[in-house]
């Protein structure tokens, strides 16, 4: 079975569907801050160190593997339905969703065609820069108007140390809050002693 190819032209991997046998993954990053994401958009990031600097989490127990990750959430507001950008976390029947991941160098697209709804999700780090960029573009290709809902979704992790992050889960929840405020950014405060 095949899953994907090399675009020579462009200088990518294309994963022509979502369902691989195990996650394909992508580098992205500066000389300071990395982050390793995956075909359905899975993955984590880190600042200089992968180990103890952990900023996305990733739980090595989990199945599957990749998740939690860099998600786009769309709902049409009129039938409810929901799906996301990638194909995992929703995974709806591959009869219905289309997708496909063009991994680059330092970059990952992840296009889909849900019920009418294209989406392109562009993920990147800038160059010299600590954080990562998340773009996405959704097309109504249907003949209808629709009304749309969209929510991006990442866990942060609340302790730069991995082994830490995954042990003491209820420390962490005691000396990192998170607060959205009224200008839509997220602010982290960190009790650290």
């Amino acid at each position: 079975m095949q899953y994907g190819y090399f675009d020579d032209e462009a200088k990518e991997y294309v994963i022509t569907r979502p369902d691989t046998p195990t996650s394909w993954s992508n580098y992205l990053g500066s000389t300071e801050y990395g982050a390793i994401i995956t075909n359905n958009a899975g993955g984590y990031g880190f600042y200089l160190s992968g180990a103890r600097g952990r900023f996305l989490r990733m739980r090595f127990n989990n199945v599957p593997m990749d998740q939690p990750g860099r998600y786009f959430y769309l709902r049409d507001n009129t039938s409810g339905d929901y799906w996301s950008a990638s194909w995992q976390p929703v995974g709806k029947p591959l009869d219905q969703y289309q997708s496909t991941c063009r991994h680059g160098t330092a970059y990952t697209v992840i296009e889909s065609r849900y019920a009418g709804i294209t989406t392109e999700t562009t993920y990147f780090v800038p160059l010299e820069q600590n954080f990562e960029y998340w773009r996405l573009k959704v097309t109504n290709e249907s003949d209808q108007p629709r009304a749309l809902s969209a929510f991006s979704f990442c866990e942060f992790t609340n302790q730069w140390d991995t082994y830490q992050d995954s042990v003491n889960l209820q420390y962490s929840l005691f000396i990192v809050r998170g607060e959205l405020t009224d200008d839509n950014l997220l602010h982290i405060a960190i009790q650290d002693n």
